[in-house]
């Protein structure tokens, strides 16, 4: 049996597991985490953002910096790239319907975009499979209802996250935006989906989440690429990490900001090897 009809909206198919499955407790939560973030001020209006997917008892305090300054940035069109944990496809898998339910609603998919996209990106279609296992991108939405309600969403969610296909997803996206009007910079927003460090070692954690935080602020994506490759520093979402980083310098961005860093353990009292999950925030300005 189909998981969901072609042409229909996505459902949420974690709800109640990621995040509540009530709307009202559900808005509380992510409205508390975006409100006891702080408005970081940039020299230049910020475009892209690092956010991470975990289940919001762990993740969401995290995930609220970056949708505070999103509720502020106040984008039209917001680009969500996300990994995929269970399934490899080349190119990414875009949802064929209107839009992605959450126990908040709909969340409407900017239909033009996706049909400019997939001009640029032959191939480029819907891995049902893959959205239906596939929890990265959907956690991202409850936060985009409530600190961007009037936006439309891109939600691209990466099979392939080997440096030549990120290029090509980034070469089309750059091309959309030089041709599409109110697609500049103030008017959109690049969202990367993605944890940090897994393992077992708490003091593993802090060296690998450093290195990544260093790698993110240089914003240089080659040497980003060798410290995320060889594993010096963990990021189940580099390939996303990378797109808003390239995309984000190629409308300006100068300077990343990492808005706040943390930790499973910091949310369940951690234990001599236990797993653990690392958690980063950051903005391309």
């Amino acid at each position: 049996m189909k998981w969901s009809k072609s042409n229909s909206a996505r459902p949420a198919s974690q709800a109640g597991r990621f995040y509540p499955a009530g709307p009202r407790e559900l808005r509380r939560e992510v409205e508390r985490a975006i409100d006891a973030a702080p408005s970081v001020e940039s020299e230049n209006p910020p475009i892209g953002f690092v956010s991470p997917h975990a289940g919001y008892t762990f993740s969401g305090g995290t995930a609220g910096h970056v949708y505070r300054q999103l509720r502020d940035l106040s984008p039209q069109t917001a680009f969500v790239f996300a990994p995929s944990h269970h399934s490899f496809f080349p190119l990414a898998s875009i949802w064929d319907g209107p839009a992605y339910s959450t126990p908040l609603g709909d969340y409407p998919i900017d239909g033009a975009v996706v049909a400019g996209l997939k001009e640029r990106l032959p191939g480029l279609g819907c891995e049902r499979e893959a959205e239906r296992q596939e929890h990265s991108l959907e956690v991202q939405i409850p936060f985009l209802q409530v600190a961007c309600p009037e936006a439309s969403l891109v939600p691209l969610l990466i099979g392939d996250q080997s440096k030549g296909n990120i290029r090509k997803v980034v070469e089309a996206i750059t091309a959309l935006c030089a041709e599409t009007a109110g697609m500049e910079r103030g008017k959109i927003a690049f969202v990367a989906s993605s944890d940090a460090y897994h393992g077992e070692s708490l003091d593993r954690r802090r060296q690998s989440d450093a290195r990544l935080a260093e790698a993110v602020k240089k914003m240089d994506v080659e040497a980003f690429y060798e410290e995320t490759d060889s594993r010096r520093a963990m990021a189940c979402g580099a390939g996303p990490i990378a797109a808003a980083m390239l995309l984000s310098q190629r409308l300006g961005a100068t300077q990343a900001t990492i808005l706040g860093q943390a930790t499973s353990a910091d949310a369940m009292p951690y234990r001599a090897g236990s797993y653990v999950v690392g958690y980063l925030a950051a903005m391309f300005s």
